[in-house]
């Protein structure tokens, strides 16, 4: 017996040409593109995502399929938003859904911050804002822009020594300067 319905859901979890997706924001995909994305609390009152003891759950995440999942360029954790910029490789001529890694991301960390705040719920905004980047240009202010994001909400003096920041190698030890943007 087949289920009818788990092609569809087999077929949307990889993307082979461009899409675009439509709930309250736009989403457009592309395999191999390169991404900068923002996932933002549900309530931004709920908690501060940047203290000691939930900053390294939402990293270590971000950190968890890197090289697998995705590659993983910047990232970073603010008090109630997180961006990032990563690449979804193609693999065998077929790229993993972004709406699928990040649902696999924010219902991680979800479970793991809710248990660690005694609390049950939805934590995350159930969109994530997307951008695919463009060029290097385009790269470089969307890297600038989580760099300097602390500094700008007036979280820290110098961007150097904001800890819930990641500037980490992508997959294969590619740095900026070897950048392919797919």
């Amino acid at each position: 017996m087949t289920d009818p319905d788990r092609a569809d859901r087999e077929a949307s979890r990889f993307v082979t040409d461009f899409v675009r997706r439509t709930r309250h924001l736009p989403h457009w995909e592309d395999p191999g593109a390169m991404y900068f994305i923002t996932f933002t609390l549900a309530d931004r009152g709920l908690c501060d995502l940047t203290s000691g003891d939930i900053a390294p759950i939402i990293i270590g995440a971000l950190r968890y399929f890197n090289g697998e999942r995705y590659d993983l360029y910047e990232y970073v954790v603010m008090p109630d938003h997180v961006h990032a910029i990563l690449k979804l490789p193609q693999r065998g001529g077929r790229t993993e859904a972004l709406h699928r890694v990040m649902h696999s991301i924010k219902s991680w960390t979800a479970k793991r911050i809710n248990e660690r705040l005694g609390r049950t719920g939805r934590l995350w905004r159930d969109e994530t804002y997307d951008h695919i980047i463009r060029d290097p240009d385009d790269y470089e202010n969307h890297a600038g822009y989580i760099w300097l994001n602390p500094l700008a909400k007036g979280l820290t003096g110098d961007p150097d020594r904001w800890p819930w920041f990641g500037d980490g190698q992508a997959a294969g030890g590619e740095t900026d300067d070897d950048l392919e943007l797919g």
